[in-house]
């Protein structure tokens, strides 16, 4: 045989082998598709964390026949049907929208309290950890005006540029749709300090909202207690209130400690040492973008944030050398940054923190005293 001819045939049998590998690869990808969050081969299965009301609702997870309700989990993006509890057996209804995360359903006439069941076109099967609390249709009222059904702030504790959204969740009775005013109202002045206005939200339905940490001028209002205040927009109805506490930093070490050296002490130290067991978490004071993130022979792993709306800078020293956060990168109040360690020239595992005036960490600033502060920030964290 000619050389020619054995190149003709080794590149046909290549072509060859190519095109079947290339239908392996499409058949693998459509098994992939099909399996949904699982990838390739057998797809997770589904699980649920929670069912809330979303309309024709009595509470957060009370719920009337005809109503609507949101199953939340994972892997949920295969179901094809959820099934309630009935006086004679489960009823299946097809959900009205499907996603990886969150399938929404109506709830049918004549179901009943109990465990939602999701299933998936496979049969796979998902229960919820707890109990929908399903009433008759005839549960919602007829109601003259307005009424504040519930209310609930989260979290507890909340900090300015927090890692958790400062929340309120409510529900209201009305006879049609109502504005609503919710205003932010510090407990012992009385004082409004923000208002937010939702147009046209619908009775028995549960409402969220999301306040930025903000006073009406633009600035973090003073650490201490407020509530969210609900009542509709304008004269008439109802109102009632939700309680919180609100910070503007929190304390950057997250465990047992004793402070060390302070400002000066003796020999040149610009900031405050706090000492704790090698490891613990170090938490961002306060949110903002990380400006260094650098090794130095005394500082050890090292990190420097610019303070949101502080113009401050807030520095870390004697981090592990792994864990922190990219130069650039944003971080929110309370967001792990590191943990501490005795990298650096340093005497036993500590944070060396340091706090700089405006316009910053060796950018014209000066550094303050930090004790007094991180004391105080101890205190409510």
């Amino acid at each position: 045989m000619s050389r020619s001819a054995t190149r003709t045939s080794t590149t046909r049998t290549r072509a060859a082998a190519l095109a079947a590998f290339a239908t392996l690869v499409a058949a693998l990808s459509s098994v992939a598709v099909a399996a949904g969050d699982g990838g390739i081969g057998t797809p997770d299965p589904p699980k649920v964390e929670d069912v809330v009301c979303l309309q024709r609702c009595l509470d957060v997870r009370t719920v009337t026949e005809t109503g609507r309700i949101e199953v939340s989990g994972k892997a949920l993006g295969s179901v094809s049907e959820v099934r309630f509890p009935g006086v004679e057996g489960r009823i299946a209804v097809a959900p009205r929208s499907v996603g990886a995360a969150a399938v929404t359903a109506e709830v049918p006439t004549g179901a009943a309290s109990g465990r939602v069941v999701v299933v998936t076109a496979s049969g796979t099967k998902a229960k919820s950890p707890g109990e929908l609390e399903v009433k008759p249709e005839d549960a919602i009222r007829t109601v003259d005006g307005f009424e504040v059904g519930r209310v609930a702030a989260t979290p507890d504790v909340a900090y300015f540029d927090g890692r958790k959204d400062i929340e309120l969740d409510y529900l209201f009775e009305a006879d049609g749709q109502a504005d609503v005013r919710i205003d932010v109202v510090a407990k012992q002045s009385g004082r409004t300090i923000d208002s937010i206005v939702e147009r046209d939200r619908q009775p028995y339905s549960n409402q969220t909202v999301t306040w930025d940490g903000l006073g009406e001028d633009g600035r973090p209002p003073r650490n201490g207690k407020y509530k969210f205040r609900v009542s509709a927009l304008g004269d008439g109805g109802s109102s009632d209130a939700a309680g919180f506490s609100y910070y503007d930093h929190k304390f950057p070490l997250r465990g047992r400690h004793g402070y060390g050296d302070g400002l000066g002490a003796g020999r040149g130290h610009q900031g405050q040492d706090v000492f704790a067991k090698c490891g613990t978490r170090v938490v961002a004071a306060r949110g903002g973008r990380v400006q260094v993130n650098a090794y130095h022979s005394s500082a050890g792993y090292y990190l420097v944030i610019d303070g949101k709306k502080t113009g401050k800078d807030y520095t870390y020293m004697h981090l592990e050398r792994r864990g922190r956060p990219k130069e650039g990168s944003r971080v929110r109040t309370g967001e792990v940054i590191g943990r501490e360690s005795d990298t650096g020239n340093a005497q036993g595992c500590h944070l060396h923190f340091e706090l700089w005036s405006a316009p910053g960490w060796y950018e014209g600033g000066r550094p303050l005293d930090p004790t007094r502060p991180l004391k105080k920030w101890d205190g409510w964290s």
